[in-house]
């Protein structure tokens, strides 16, 4: 458990430099950044606890729905090129 406990603390250590050193705005590239370095630090976490199968299961599926929605999220540069139509 120190172990993991040791992890999760160089994890959010991590985020905090990455935040600390941060020039721009909170844009969604920041947002998958961090939100996919406090994804890893909690499967990490969890993945080390002394925990049954039956309850790693619903923690990992809701870990794996944050990293999806986390890697679906486009920012307005995609949008824009996703939509607009091809000229070929």
């Amino acid at each position: 458990m120190i172990i993991s406990a040791g992890l999760f603390l160089v994890a959010l250590l991590g985020v905090l430099y990455l935040f600390y050193h941060q020039k721009k705005a909170f844009g969604p590239f920041n947002l998958r950044v961090y939100g996919l370095t406090i994804v890893v630090g909690f499967t990490i976490l969890i993945s080390l606890a002394d925990l049954s199968p039956e309850r790693l299961t619903p923690c990992y599926a809701i870990l794996s729905a944050f990293a999806g929605y986390l890697f679906g999220i486009k920012d307005e540069k995609e949008k824009n090129s996703s939509n607009s139509p091809n000229k070929d």
